[in-house]
């Protein structure tokens, strides 16, 4: 199995951490919008 060189690590690495931080921005807005539903119906 080959092994990935050092740029190409990093750059992976920096792929993976944008994708999860997208995504948890996503469902910290999904979240909010949860939230003023919830206050809405009450």
């Amino acid at each position: 199995m080959a092994r990935r060189n050092n740029y190409s690590f990093k750059k992976h690495d920096k792929e993976l951490k944008r994708k999860k931080k997208a995504e948890e921005k996503l469902d910290r807005r999904q979240g909010k919008k949860n939230q003023a539903i919830n206050v809405d119906e009450q």
